[in-house]
């Protein structure tokens, strides 16, 4: 709430706050932006059209690219494709001529392979044409192997997020007279190492399945058929988002509008509903671009190919993007198959090339959306009926030629009013665009220079303010040409509508919306002073009453005020570490004489300022270094990342040498919760060579000791006492590391002798073995590339073939 008791609800989710209107061809042309938590014009091909060819011989020539066996490309930039006329597939890209991987008859076309991939476990996998899937290992650790499911011919692959494939059926005609079952199978599993499968000695154990994880093929799916539909292709995101691609041949038992093709998408149990790609008939191959966006090849009346993008949200029409994607010396074949963006298409030269948007934006010229309702989003509900609405604010991003219209409805009952129903409808305008409706005087949103109407807050917005274009944007609510301007009800419903001119869009942050209004005529002026109208002649057109009129003028006072008192009621914010200013950090921190170290980042330092009174009272202590190192790794000594050990309390030896009870309970570093950390002779302590001095000079108070004896017995001591070791467990960069040592040093204890040791594994026999308390089991690591001098082999860092397509990048093939 604001100074004056005025709420105020927020509209910045685009998933969850914002619902997108349909246009009349049935798709919208807003795009909700999750990653930039935006909402924005969508893109459209705006002049540039495109025809399919309709007739039979179109359809017999989609039919033929459709079946085209594409190819696969890795991050090391080589590939794979299939030579039809050698029958075999070719690597390439690691030497001038291609060389040959795997041999097939190309006497005999219906035993060459459909398909071929590269899985995320650095596996190829290939249809061939006997309908099994090969397997080959391209760092040759074991042989290929094939597998298959009855009564299933893989035509198609498409990579699995954990490895292995999934696959579906060759169709067995592309206009069935009775359609086939959706049926979609996954491979899975690899074949055992080389070296385990070698034989060994008859005394040596083996367990009796030598795999417990071998390579298979299962069906996931198996539903009905889809009407109308046969489908033609699958793709995997690099998120692993399975799409499935199906072309409609008719059109009346797909229950669809037209032949456009469809997208479906493989929920684990199911499929989900279908989205029509709008002006796509027959796409020959498609690929994913991003998360929500995919990219198809369609063949045109030209005839020629090109390439369309379209975004994919939860609407059943997805119309086509206005991204232009060139096909340089394309090669008339499919997209290769990849695990990372951008998609590739073959070339004429031989290399594929990575398919890149021109830069030349085109926008929608219009697109709407209203505020969503139903589970997970709350009314915006005033509480009363007699609720007047007071002020929009929107944090904005408006370019020249563009602008944002904002259509307002109040109603006492929780029913939206009827988009079509102009009277229930309150026009406000931002921007360079002009009012759609007829009204008088409406109202139009002014810049403000500050980042957000609430108190200190930076705004949502990620780009620097900019004078009538970009920021915060604010209007007063008014009913545009009533008599009454003043917009009441206890229900506010919102419909926004962006215009561009098709090069430019606005861009929508956050949109919020205060109330119930706190009126300056009513709580500070005579009766006098307050409405008289209302009712029918309240809703009337025409000029506004003088009260109206003093209300709004008053608003224009209103708006300075309230953001000043809201300041000067939260100043409060200025000194609290969470929330003071970044430019203020230095002169808080200055308060309770705490320094930052250089190095420190932004949250780092709100970290260490909010710990400082925490940690003030014990600086100088062991518990004061472990408080400090915790704010300053976010939580790394309490999850176990860093160990600060005393070292006086790693020798066993000393619970006998000293008399110290070290079956402490409560001290994870000792064995006290399962038994007494105190030494027994004969048990844990044994008696070592009499000439080591400083061991028999320790035992009994009693024995006549040297001055030679004496000494080694003081020095024994003073070896381990007054020192500290800080074990650092997680990865942390030199950097970190760096800074962690330099605040342990500032804040440990003078008399200390402190060492801060990178340890090389998480969990270590009697110095942190204890889960949860003294150390932590994390992730296992992926080996990585061996480095001279800088790593260990075998452990970490091992020597590999790289999964290249092209075994030539390996030397010595």
């Amino acid at each position: 709430m604001d100074a004056n008791q005025q709420r105020f609800w927020m509209m910045a989710d685009p998933l969850r706050h914002w619902e997108p209107l349909l246009d009349k061809d049935g798709h919208s042309n807003v795009h909700r932006d999750s990653s930039r938590r935006t909402v924005r014009l969508a893109s459209a091909p705006g002049d540039f059209h495109w025809d399919e060819p309709a007739d039979a011989a179109g359809q017999a020539e989609a039919e033929l690219l459709v079946q085209q066996t594409p190819g696969t490309f890795d991050a090391f930039g080589t590939w794979a494709y299939l030579d039809a006329q050698q029958g075999a597939i070719m690597a390439a890209g690691a030497d001038a001529e291609p060389l040959g991987l795997l041999s097939f008859d190309p006497g005999n076309p219906l035993s060459l392979p459909s398909d071929l991939v590269l899985g995320n476990d650095d596996v190829l996998y290939v249809a061939d044409g006997g309908g099994k899937v090969l397997l080959k290992d391209l760092r040759n650790r074991w042989a290929p192997a094939t597998v298959s499911v009855e009564d299933f011919q893989a035509w198609r692959l498409a990579p699995a997020p954990t490895g292995g494939v999934f696959a579906i059926p060759r169709p067995t005609s592309f206009s069935p007279a009775s359609p086939a079952r959706v049926r979609l199978a996954r491979v899975s599993g690899l074949p055992l190492h080389r070296d385990v499968l070698r034989e060994r000695a008859p005394t040596v154990f083996r367990p009796q399945e030598e795999d417990t994880d071998p390579p298979r093929m299962s069906l996931v799916l198996d539903a009905p058929p889809l009407p109308g539909e046969v489908l033609v292709g699958l793709a995997t995101s690099p998120e692993g988002r399975l799409a499935l691609l199906s072309w409609v041949y008719d059109a009346a038992s797909a229950g669809a509008s037209g032949n456009d093709a469809r997208i479906r998408f493989f929920t684990g149990n199911g499929l989900t509903t279908p989205i029509t790609l709008l002006r796509a008939r027959r796409p020959i191959s498609f690929a994913w671009l991003s998360a929500d966006r995919l990219v198809v090849l369609l063949r045109t009346s030209t005839p020629s190919i090109i390439a369309v993008a379209y975004a994919l949200e939860d609407v059943p029409s997805a119309a086509p993007l206005g991204d232009y994607y060139p096909l340089t010396s394309y090669a008339a074949g499919p997209l290769l198959h990849g695990l990372t963006a951008p998609p590739h298409y073959p070339t004429q030269d031989g290399a594929p090339a990575p398919l890149h948007p021109i830069s030349l934006p085109s926008f929608a010229t219009t697109g709407s959306m209203r505020n969503q309702t139903g589970a997970g989003t709350p009314l915006i509900d005033g509480g009363s009926a007699r609720a007047i609405w007071h002020r929009l604010y929107l944090e904005a991003c408006i370019p020249p030629r563009c602008g944002i219209r904002v259509f307002l409805a109040a109603t006492s009952t929780p029913q939206r009013p009827l988009d079509d129903e102009p009277s229930a409808w309150h026009e406000h305008v931002f921007g360079d665009v002009a009012p759609a409706s007829t009204a008088l005087h409406v109202p139009r949103g002014v810049w403000l220079p500050t980042p957000s109407e609430l108190p200190f807050h930076s705004g949502l917005m990620t780009e620097a303010p900019e004078p009538e274009r970009r920021g915060l944007f604010t209007v007063l609510v008014q009913r545009a040409g009533l008599r009454v301007r003043t917009l009441q009800g206890r229900y506010l419903w919102v419909r926004v509508q962006l215009v561009g001119d098709g090069r430019s869009t606005p861009e929508l942050f956050a949109l919020r919306a205060h109330g119930p209004r706190f009126s300056y005529a009513e709580n500070y002026l005579p009766e006098l002073y307050r409405e008289q109208l209302f009712g029918p002649d309240a809703d009337a057109k025409g000029t506004s009453t003088p009260a109206d009129f003093l209300e709004r003028f008053l608003g224009l006072a209103e708006g300075i005020l309230t953001p000043l008192e809201d300041r000067i009621a939260s100043a409060s914010l200025l000194t609290d570490p969470r929330t003071v200013p970044e430019e203020s950090l230095e002169w808080l921190a200055a308060w309770l004489g705490v320094s930052f170290d250089p190095a420190l980042s932004r949250e780092q330092r709100r970290q260490m300022l909010e710990a400082a009174p925490a940690i003030r009272p014990w600086r100088g202590t062991l518990r004061g270094l472990s408080l400090a190192l915790d704010a300053l790794t976010g939580g790394a000594v309490s999850q176990g990342g860093l160990v600060i050990v005393e070292e006086f309390r790693l020798r066993r030896t000393f619970s006998t040498i000293l008399g110290i009870d070290l079956s402490d309970d409560e001290d994870p570093l000792l064995p006290g919760l399962h038994q007494s950390g105190n030494s027994f002779v004969g048990d844990t302590l044994f008696l070592g060579d009499e000439r080591r001095k400083e061991f028999l000079a320790l035992f009994g108070e009693d024995l006549p000791k040297t001055a030679a004896e004496e000494a080694a017995v003081e020095e024994f001591f003073n070896q381990q006492a007054h020192r500290v070791t800080v074990l650092v467990h997680q990865d942390f960069d030199a950097q970190e590391f760096g800074l962690i040592q330099r605040v342990a040093e500032q804040e440990a204890p003078a008399h200390v002798s402190l060492a801060v040791k990178l340890a090389s594994q998480p969990l270590m026999v009697g110095v942190a073995s204890l889960v949860g308390l003294d150390t932590y089991l994390g992730p296992t690591s992926r080996p990585q590339p061996m480095r001279v001098g800088r790593n260990a082999l075998g452990s970490k860092n091992l020597i590999e073939r790289p999964p290249s397509l092209d075994p030539r990048l390996h030397a010595g093939g």
